[in-house]
């Protein structure tokens, strides 16, 4: 009966070390830094013909008491239109709100309490690429689409490029819708009008 239990606790054990690191990987692969903020518009172009414009502030924050790190954040998004979707059609464009999916990031080490995200390694990134991806889910902000179809997904990708001269190609945008009245959008441009900044602490 002993070894038994013994057996138990260690899988139990060990598949707890690996939520954990789970946890944490899934949190590299998806921000990679502790915060990133933009805002700006994607200019018209041959497809998608009107201004797309967005704002977005994803943050990191160290909760010391429960020794684990929370990224959180939101996205506000108006493509000015017209927009075709599949055989849907929105010649007035789409606009949405989105919630950034909490990533909660256990025992990490060390939890001071001065401790940041970068400090407690938590989001490491990719050295050198100045590059964010996040996910959530949105809400059309349009009241004439059915509340049944006003929610589905998002995945957003950023990259940071600095300050280049207007004629070299800078930040970039892209978003992904999935479900929803808007699933199967997508559209990716460089940013003008605006900046966007990832940041490792």
């Amino acid at each position: 009966m002993q070894k038994s239990i013994a057996k138990e606790s260690r899988h139990r054990l060990l598949a707890r070390r690996l939520g954990v690191a789970v946890m944490a990987l899934a949190a590299l692969l998806t921000l990679g830094a502790c915060r990133a903020t933009g805002g700006g518009y994607l200019p018209p172009g041959p497809v998608l013909q009107g201004q797309a414009d967005f704002g977005f502030n994803i943050t990191c924050e160290v909760e010391t008491e429960k020794k684990r790190a929370v990224i959180r954040g939101e996205i506000t998004y108006l493509d000015r239109g017209p927009v075709t979707i599949g055989l849907k059609s929105f010649p007035n464009g789409i606009k949405l709100h989105g919630t950034v999916d909490p990533f909660f990031i256990e025992l990490i080490e060390p939890v001071g309490v001065d401790t940041t995200c970068d400090e407690a390694d938590v989001l490491a990134g990719i050295e050198g690429i100045p590059y964010a991806r996040f996910a959530g889910e949105y809400r059309s902000l349009d009241t004439t689409i059915p509340e049944t179809e006003r929610t589905g997904r998002f995945q957003v990708d950023v990259h940071d490029m600095g300050e280049p001269p207007p004629s070299l190609e800078g930040d970039s945008f892209n978003i992904f819708l999935t479900g929803g009245e808007y699933g199967g959008y997508d559209r990716f441009g460089y940013v003008e009008g605006g900046n966007i900044q990832v940041e490792d602490a």
